[in-house]
């Protein structure tokens, strides 16, 4: 009898257990549709643009099927309009809105964006222009060669350029690198665009992060049988004046050369951004987002913009641009 009951006890534990094992599907309640902005804004570069979205829920299909209605959106000074745009009808939830190049920006006013559109709440984001860095000393260090990794090993080897960036800060600044070229002549294509950069040494704390509404263009992948451009979101490096040494930031950074799809023979040019303190927190909150994003013990990171009623980013920037010819 005693041994029955041993054998009866275990299964019953099993069978108890088992019922417990409920699945219940949890869905979120439908918060309410907000917009989504993405403005960084240069008035020293010609390809500005505003890139908004409609917030959705992959809990309520419905949401994803819907549009942008009687979309507008206004830049104000402090004693005008600067820019205007207005689009009745979307065909998705999505509009990219591409500014002027005459579009003019000064540094030490302040602007103003609103946008509203028929079924969401308007949103609006303030921003004081920061003035323009100092203009920075490159100098070419070298030519080398470079090994890429497996997806596009049948580049190597590749040739780099590496070069020095120096530049001094004013106080209570913030900063970000960019570069940027023209595509090859064979693509008969007059834009400028943005250059992957790897910073090799620094003797200042920095960051490095994607910026949204940005892209480059990289090595075909080895793999790959149709001639496609290879588009990804740029990364970039950002600095806090404050964690700089003496004020003084020296840089050495590497370019591989993408020779497939830039044309070098014409000059890269090399900016350095002075931006709002918004959008360096905003950055730094992404940084560390997806640093944590693989944590299961890691804390929540809220992307803390500057909207409104809304989500996202506006930020205008200054600049200093340096023009630098590659040769071989």
């Amino acid at each position: 009898m005693a041994k029955g009951i041993t054998v009866l006890i275990p299964t019953l534990l099993i069978h108890l257990l088992s019922s417990c094992q409920v699945v219940t599907e949890v869905i979120p309640p439908d918060f309410e549709e907000k917009i989504c902005v993405i403005a960084i804004i240069n008035d020293a570069k010609d390809q500005n643009k505003i890139i908004i979205e409609k917030s959705s829920q992959n809990e309520y299909p419905s949401e994803s099927m819907s549009h942008l209605e009687d979309l507008s959106v206004i830049i104000l000074s402090e004693s005008n309009v600067v820019f205007k745009y207005f689009n009745p009808y979307s065909e998705n939830r999505f509009d990219t809105i591409y500014l002027p190049s005459t579009i003019e920006l000064d540094a030490g006013l302040k602007y103003t964006l609103t946008i509203s559109e028929k079924n969401t709440e308007t949103v609006t984001s303030e921003i004081i222009v920061p003035a323009a860095p100092l203009i920075p000393e490159i100098s070419i260090e070298g030519m080398v060669q470079t090994f890429l990794p497996p997806s596009a090993e049948c580049h190597n080897p590749a040739k780099s350029i590496i070069f020095n960036i120096n530049f001094r800060s004013e106080k209570n600044m913030f900063y970000y690198i960019d570069i940027d070229g023209y595509k090859n002549i064979i693509y008969k294509d007059t834009l400028r665009y943005l250059i992957d950069y790897v910073i090799l040494e620094s003797n200042s704390p920095y960051f490095e992060t994607f910026i949204h509404g940005f892209k480059s263009i990289g090595f075909s992948p080895c793999n790959s049988s149709l001639l496609t451009t290879p588009t990804h979101i740029y990364r970039s490096c950002f600095f806090d004046s404050k964690t700089l040494t003496e004020n003084n930031c020296k840089l050495k950074i590497r370019i591989d050369l993408n020779d497939e799809f830039y044309d070098y023979t014409r000059p890269i040019k090399i900016s350095l951004n002075s931006i709002p303190e918004d959008l360096y927190a905003f950055e730094k909150n992404y940084h560390t987002y997806l640093e944590s994003y693989f944590d299961p013990f890691s804390e929540p990171v809220f992307l803390k913009g500057n909207i409104k009623r809304g989500n996202g980013i506006f930020a205008i920037c200054s600049s200093k641009q340096y023009s630098l010819v590659i040769t071989d």
